[in-house]
């Protein structure tokens, strides 16, 4: 059973079909390429935890997963616990879940951990801003794709954002927490029977778009001195095994404060990583093919971890957002598909006339996976795409072009 049937879940049913499984997706209806490829489809929300364990009991399923969609990540956890499938614990789901009990589980473990609070009324919030002393982050405790993230300098600035950050919190949590300023890392690490090992890392470079956390680029492996890179695996392989992570693919992210040098989490996810980060960086920088590996384990047929090789080249994406208007003119694209260091593109079907909207979240970026065999030659060929692709959009401040940085 595989919980959605976007394009993100499409290398796991081709993976499964061609070990010659019986795929079942549970999604609601809509334009998902998954629900013409699956052999059977349950057109429901598949959030709905309680549906997806009766689900399963019915069809006597063998094993059950999704990958890079945290919204899945508990009615896994959850199904597999209750059936005795191979699979994370409900527990630990619900701590890669809830960045409050993220910051929690990181104390009791004796990690540096940024300092965080969570809490219901702005009151409550405007209490906590003021304690902090300077700059904070609020951010639901229980969303993803970056929706209801803000930086806030003022009480007035809080309150204008109380709101939006509200909005996205299915729990009605809020985490009010100091802002932290330094280089942010990533770093995956995969699992089978509770032993972790780290799969690959990198370096993030953030959209200095203001409230839009998400990276303009992610360059792997990580540039950062031997002693950072050391420090942060070790820490890295701590929040996971400390959070209790059995099996699967993890995706956590990391900051280190320019002040002190300390590491901090910013947020763990118990699945691969989104923008094709699972399903295409991973092989180029490993070999390993992540969704061939997640249906061996969502069957218990690992025993370990299967032998992979670091750091085989160097890859990566590049991202940029289109600004809020009218698209008017499209050039490039067919040819940056074509570039044979390009594996991968995530155009979001633009056209001429396409209205685009207000930047929001991280779904509506538009990438480009690539590889190279330096990291000087992946700047330059960020740099070509960069030049090759030419969109103009119609704005209320005239014709701008895509934004990269």
């Amino acid at each position: 059973m595989i919980l959605g049937a976007g394009t993100f879940q499409m290398p796991l049913i081709n993976a499964a079909k061609k070990h010659g499984l019986q795929v079942i997706c549970v999604t609601p209806d809509g334009d998902y390429p998954g629900i013409k490829a699956a052999d059977k489809v349950l057109f429901h929300d598949a959030r709905d935890a309680e549906f997806v364990l009766e689900a399963a009991r019915r069809e006597q399923i063998d094993g059950i997963i999704s990958d890079q969609a945290e919204i899945f990540v508990r009615p896994v956890a959850y199904v597999a616990e209750k059936l005795g499938l191979p699979g994370n614990g409900y527990e630990t789901a619900c701590l890669y879940t809830d960045k409050h009990l993220m910051r929690k589980r990181s104390k009791e473990l004796g990690l540096a951990t940024i300092e965080s609070y969570v809490v219901r009324e702005p009151d409550e919030a405007v209490r906590i801003f003021r304690s902090l002393n300077g700059t904070a982050i609020i951010k639901p405790v229980d969303n993803c794709s970056s929706r209801g993230i803000s930086k806030i300098r003022s009480e007035a600035e809080l309150m204008e954002k109380w709101d939006e950050a509200k909005q996205y919190s299915e729990s009605g949590d809020i985490i009010v927490e100091r802002f932290v300023e330094g280089p942010q890392f990533e770093v995956d690490s995969i699992a089978v029977n509770g032993h972790v090992r780290v799969l690959m890392y990198a370096d993030l470079n953030e959209f200095s778009i203001p409230n839009v956390f998400s990276s303009a680029s992610r360059l792997y492996p990580s540039e950062a001195d031997p002693l950072t890179v050391e420090r942060l695996l070790a820490y890295s392989n701590r929040i996971n095994e400390g959070f209790g992570m059995k099996q699967g693919i993890s995706h956590n992210e990391y900051i280190m404060d320019e002040k002190t040098g300390e590491i901090y989490l910013i947020e763990a996810a118990l699945r691969g990583g989104g923008t094709y980060i699972a399903s295409h960086i991973a092989k180029l920088e490993t070999g390993l093919d992540t969704a061939d590996f997640l249906v061996k384990t969502a069957l218990g047929q690992l025993d370990d971890v299967p032998d992979f090789e670091m750091n085989k080249c160097h890859a990566g994406y590049a991202c940029f957002y289109l600004p809020q208007g009218r698209i008017v003119s499209i050039a490039g694209l067919d040819k940056v598909e074509k570039l044979d260091y390009v594996v991968k593109t995530k155009f979001n079907d633009i056209k001429t006339g396409m209205m685009t909207h207000a930047l929001e979240d991280k779904d509506q970026r538009c990438a480009v996976i690539l590889h190279a065999g330096s990291r000087k030659e992946m700047i330059e060929r960020i740099g070509e795409i960069r030049n090759i692709i030419d969109i103009q959009i119609e704005t209320n401040e005239g014709l701008k072009g895509p934004i990269w940085e």
